[in-house]
């Protein structure tokens, strides 16, 4: 004999579970899954009907209690940006050891003109003015340097160079008459490449020419020290030798087509950029270190190979170890191998658009990477800004080369951004433009607008949800004007509330007249404006936080109680039933029950039918019972909630 006895049936669907009765002989009150019921409902007996509860009881296990702990709404507020755009659904991360901030509370969807980069700010970036005009179509080349003890920076566009302070432009006769194609500095000195020759002057002064070229596929650039140039497949140290002749080449690729496109400069190596047809590689020059002065070893070795199609277009080395690399599809941060200086990449972070030139300018200053986007902001071309020192951590805890990142200095114009550099030593940026010309970042002068979007906020549920109120955090004395608005997943944006300086309100638990009905997620959006009075102040936004609750149509709950006797007569005096009934309906409800499928209830006086589960249900027979077995039966109660409302 078993002392556990199987199962009589298996789990699962109910074939019998959607079943239904009409009322017969006998005047029976309810149905459950077609088992007709007399109610038995009474002042020991009640039936009741109700609402299920909306929460179930929860604990907050994250490292730190947040908006989760908090009763009552459905909260999500963000207090700082410094993780970058590009989130799409504002939910929770899994934290990590590594990573103790949910990517949620520092990332956001998408900004313009602003900068996210001071903790706990959001504010309006500088505005750009156009220093030098270039209507020629061609590209314009721009490189920062020091006049003395003034900012400076070349521009380098057709037959032209010139030097701009900030106040005033120089005219150079650099010594060519053809399109400039590359341009560097040392610092003090300018290097000019056109298809003659590399023609080089300090400062202001006329330039001579010091290298010949014979070629339009020429790259110049002063990297580790030294000034290289890569003309077609080859690439050459420019010292010693008989110049203006070129000395023996340093790196000669075996593809004749092969074209060379940027240098940049690692720890131990010179790395030169090149493709040929839809192959791109990043080659190294190693360095020799054993002597006085370091030696440039002749021959490339392959760093790193790009995928099939992609093309690298422009480099730029920063603090030691990271690579910056723009193709003709995004950008990429490579990370250089101490050891081996081979280059490992991560994936795009940010693409650029269809028909576009491609990355083909980054600058860097501080702990950020400046890369030139042709149409990437609102499709009008300026610079993205990459922090390096804010790693995007996945849920693997790894960063994988993600880094944070946001639009940056806009020009207002579209064109490909070929320059992109420092204004001498200070902290402002100079961009070049195709068709446009030099664009010198402000000392002062703010962007005149911006905006910033949420990531879409759905509270890591499909659900639907009614978006009540939102509060925007506000220093005392703001400046400017701060519009706040939602949109919804219709991509209708409505209005909130707009509060500028000449006012003392403020955005605390406004409540929001759309969207009317409840929708899966929320965005919300705001719309800075500069100061009307001082155009170097404007508004300053520390936070955000939108409130909600759950907009599902909540459950109904029956308690019912039921008459299961093997005999019982209805309310017209009418007796029904046989010898031994109770216990069979008895275990023919526990097995629908215990299936745990959906069943109908109805309620045969008012012709109502719901869709629930059984919750809970419970026998209670009050007495023993007697000799007559006629009299077996009890008070069956059954807890029920619907999954659907009324169906007929």
């Amino acid at each position: 004999m078993s002392i556990v006895d199987r199962l009589p049936f298996g789990l699962g669907r109910s074939v019998a579970s959607g079943a239904t009765t009409t009322l017969g002989t006998a005047a029976y009150d309810f149905a459950l899954g077609g088992m007709a019921f007399i109610s038995a409902s009474d002042d020991q007996h009640p039936y009741l009907r109700g609402l299920a509860p909306m929460r179930k009881d929860q604990f907050d296990n994250n490292r730190e209690p947040g908006e989760q702990s908090l009763a009552n709404w459905w909260l999500r507020n963000q207090s700082t940006f410094i993780g970058g755009e590009g989130i799409l659904y504002q939910d929770p991360d899994q934290v990590s050891a590594a990573n103790l901030q949910n990517r949620h509370t520092i990332q956001f969807g998408h900004s313009v003109g602003l900068n996210p980069w001071t903790n706990g700010k959001l504010t309006l970036l500088r505005s750009t003015v156009q220093r030098i005009a270039d209507a020629s179509g061609l590209n314009h080349y721009v490189v920062g340097w020091k006049n003395g003890g003034t900012d400076s920076f070349y521009a380098g566009y057709s037959t032209n160079l010139k030097s701009d302070d900030g106040a005033s432009t120089t005219t150079i006769t650099w010594g060519g008459a053809n399109t400039i194609n590359s341009l560097a500095s040392d610092g003090t000195k300018y290097y000019a490449a056109d298809s003659v020759g590399i023609w080089s002057g300090t400062g202001t002064g006329a330039g001579a020419k010091l290298w010949n070229t014979g070629s339009a596929n020429t790259v110049c650039a002063w990297v580790k020290g030294r000034l290289m140039a890569a003309i077609d497949n080859k690439v050459y140290e420019l010292v010693g030798g008989a110049p203006p002749v070129l000395p023996t080449a340093k790196f000669t690729h075996l593809n004749a087509s092969f074209v060379f496109t940027a240098f940049a400069e690692g720890t131990n190596s010179i790395y030169v950029s090149g493709y040929a047809g839809n192959q791109s590689q990043i080659y190294k020059l190693t360095l020799d270190t054993s002597g006085n002065v370091p030696t440039l070893a002749s021959g490339g070795i392959q760093a790193c190979q790009l995928p099939m199609g992609e093309i690298v277009l422009s480099m730029n080395c920063y603090l030691g170890s990271f690579i910056g690399i723009g193709t003709n599809r995004g950008f990429r941060v490579g990370q250089i191998d101490d050891t081996s200086g081979d280059i490992v990449y991560g994936p795009l972070l940010f693409t650029v658009a269809a028909g576009q030139a491609g990355v083909q300018s980054i600058g860097a200053y501080d702990r950020f990477f400046f890369v030139g986007m042709p149409a990437g902001i609102d499709g009008f071309s300026g610079l993205y800004r990459v922090d390096l020192s804010q790693p995007i951590y996945d849920n693997s805890s790894s960063a994988s080369l993600r880094f944070a990142y946001a639009t940056d200095l806009q020009t207002h114009l579209t064109g490909a951004v070929t320059g992109v550099t420092n204004f001498g030593t200070s902290d402002r940026m100079v961009i070049g433009q195709v068709g446009q010309g030099s664009y010198l970042e402000s000392a002062t002068v703010l962007e005149p607008t911006g905006y910033y979007n949420t990531g879409r906020i759905r509270y890591s549920t499909l659900e639907p949800k009614l978006f009540k109120f939102l509060t925007v955090r506000m220093p005392q004395g703001y400046f400017g004007t701060v519009a706040a608005s939602v949109i919804d997943p219709s991509g209708t944006q409505t209005s909130v509330i707009s509060v500028s300086e000449n006012s003392s309100q403020f955005i605390t638990d406004i409540g929001l007249a759309a969207p009317s009905t409840a929708v899966e997620w929320l965005q919300v959006r705001l719309d800075f404006t500069r100061s009307g009075s001082n155009t170097a102040l404007g508004p300053e936004v520390n936070g955000w936080q939108l409130k909600a609750m759950p907009g599902v149509i909540r459950q109904r709950v029956f308690t019912v109680p039921l008459l299961c006797f093997d005999r019982e007569v209805d309310h017209n005096g009418q007796w029904d039933g046989y010898e031994g009934r109770c216990l069979d309906r008895l275990e023919q409800f526990e097995q629908l029950a215990q299936k745990g499928d959906s069943i109908t209830f109805q309620d045969l006086n008012l012709s109502r039918t719901w869709t629930v589960v059984v919750d809970d249900f419970e026998f209670r027979m009050l007495a023993q019972p007697a000799n007559n077995a006629n009299v077996y039966g009890g008070y069956l109660t059954v807890q029920l909630r619907t999954i659907a409302d009324v169906v007929s």
